[in-house]
């Protein structure tokens, strides 16, 4: 009974991902297809850690850095920014000076978004494959602990697995 109910919240939890997602995904689609196509210029950038491996409590391992583009653009005379995402560490994609291409909303000047498919779409996608892994994962729970059980009495107990034949 205790499975079925977290099989049931592990899949209310991924529906709950996938519309959150979706909906997220019409609010771009939406500002794509009622927006403004302009373009900003990239002014500076920083860098972002994205993780960090170590090895237990020593100071020795690499970290990972995302470098986020600062892209700034004008609407009716006023200037707005929007800090870019960067797939990879090194994030050489934008220089400062290039100008890039944005989607500026209809209603809110100072909402816009790159038009690059890593920062149009990763999220969103990203978003529903997961929300799908966790509904199968919550779909076939009770089976994939009963396997998680055979296995550890297989590998604690040979001789259970050898009378089974």
């Amino acid at each position: 009974m205790k499975i079925k109910i977290l099989s049931r919240i592990l899949q209310l939890l991924a529906l709950y991902l996938l519309f959150t997602s979706i909906y997220a995904s019409l609010g771009k689609i939406i500002t794509i297809q009622s927006g403004t196509k302009i373009t900003g210029i990239v002014e500076s950038s920083y860098k972002e850690t994205d993780y960090s491996t170590q090895t237990g409590n020593k100071r020795y391992g690499t970290t990972h850095y995302i470098l986020r583009p600062i892209i700034k653009y004008q609407v009716n005379g006023e200037t707005y920014e929007i800090h870019g995402k960067i797939l990879g560490e090194v994030g050489n994609q934008y220089q400062i000076g290039q100008h890039v291409p944005l989607y500026l909303s209809e209603n809110q000047p100072d909402y816009a978004i790159i038009n690059s498919f890593y920062e149009l779409w990763y999220d969103p996608l990203r978003a529903i494959l997961f929300s799908i892994g966790l509904f199968l994962i919550g779909t076939f729970f009770g089976k994939i602990l009963s396997k998680i059980k055979t296995s550890i009495v297989n590998l604690f107990n040979p001789q259970a697995h050898l009378d089974q034949f």
